[in-house]
């Protein structure tokens, strides 16, 4: 199968900031997240995709044409920023109205939607109909997303970019924006690709995602293994892993990596480095589950029971986070009625429990 779009090693340098070489292929009908920090290269990767940046090296396909010296207006691909990018002196209708279908496509509009141009029937698709001669300074920020989301989409892309699209937004239209764009992409199949550095909203949106990091790529899989395994402790941070430890493979017993963390020894699923390598380990809180100091119930094969005490208690609103000094710091997630019903309270002795396949090993 063709890819909707394939990156290869592409190579961008705009003054001092290098892009690449990178790599990347997005299926038909796929989402693909590009997460990193501030100064990655997230926007630049996607301006380049979208034929604002002329790269030094390697190729932009876009369904298995070649678009890499073609202009943006003639690559065929819609792209929301996270300013809306709306015209201030025209209205709403007007700014829908700019939408132009490439002459020279070949693809067919995706059914289920308005015909590109009828610039009535997608403001009533967005819901923005009422705003139809409203000027952008008259429009909240969840109204400006919407209208450019009708701009966008009425010319019928190929390919969709959203820089930050929910940025600007408070949360529940932020929530409910997410929803239904998701909605509109996965019912019609429409290959998109979202630069964000909110790790909810690659959670939500991703069935791809991809680490940039200072120009370099440094971890692209599938959404899932990218939070259940971080290539690196860059990666667990940036997704928030509340556990990253330092550990010493020790080695293996019963098809299990056996790795001391101070005086402690745990057991994870993992072949693991050589025996006296030094690694990481990534544990999510949520995989930490809280236990009584007395528990000495049985541990599932591979297990791990730590005992320690509580050194802060942090609400969440329905959830409670809690630090256990163990011999090292180890951060648990629980349900607030949980916490209360088991009176958890600074200075209080506690047990932990951890699979051993929610263990990650990550090189040191």
């Amino acid at each position: 199968m063709t890819p909707a779009v394939a990156v290869e090693a592409l190579t961008v340098t705009l003054g001092a900031f290098r892009l690449g070489p990178l790599d990347l292929a997005l299926a038909p009908g796929e989402l693909l997240v590009i997460l990193g920090p501030n100064g990655a290269g997230k926007s630049v990767t996607l301006e380049a995709i979208a034929g604002f940046h002329r790269p030094d090296a390697g190729r932009v396909l876009l369904g298995g044409r070649d678009v890499t010296r073609l202009p943006p207006e003639r690559r065929h691909v819609g792209l929301v920023v996270q300013n809306f990018g709306l015209f201030p002196h025209l209205t709403v209708a007007q700014n829908v109205a700019l939408a132009r279908r490439p002459a020279n496509s070949a693809s067919a509009p995706p059914t289920g939607l308005p015909p590109p141009g009828d610039t009535a029937a997608w403001l009533d698709y967005f819901g923005v109909a009422r705003l139809a001669d409203r000027t952008p300074q008259d429009l909240s920020p969840g109204e400006k997303q919407r209208v450019a989301l009708a701009r966008t989409l009425a010319a019928a892309p190929a390919l969709f970019l959203f820089d930050e699209p929910f940025s600007a937004l408070d949360t529940p239209t932020r929530d409910q924006l997410c929803e239904e764009l998701l909605a509109f992409l996965r019912a019609l199949a429409l290959p998109a690709i979202f630069v964000t550095h909110d790790c909810n909203d690659a959670l939500r949106l991703a069935d791809r995602i991809v680490v940039l990091r200072a120009g370099a790529l440094v971890q692209n899989a599938a959404a899932a293994e990218v939070f259940r395994k971080p290539a690196n402790s860059f990666v667990a941070r940036f997704l928030g892993v509340e556990n990253i430890l330092d550990a010493r493979m020790i080695g293996m017993s019963d098809g299990l990596a056996m790795l001391a963390v101070g005086d402690r020894t745990l057991r994870a699923a993992t072949s693991g480095p050589a025996p006296g390598g030094a690694v990481r380990l990534a544990v999510r809180a949520e995989d930490v589950a809280i236990v009584p100091p007395s528990d000495n119930g049985p541990l599932a094969a591979g297990g791990n029971r730590l005992a320690g005490k509580i050194t802060s208690v942090r609400p969440l609103g329905p959830l409670v986070t809690v630090a256990i000094d163990c011999g090292f710091l180890l951060t648990a997630c629980l349900l607030a009625r949980e916490a209360r019903a088991m009176q958890i309270g600074v200075g209080g002795a506690i047990g932990a429990r951890i699979a051993a396949d929610a263990i990650h090993v990550m090189p040191d």
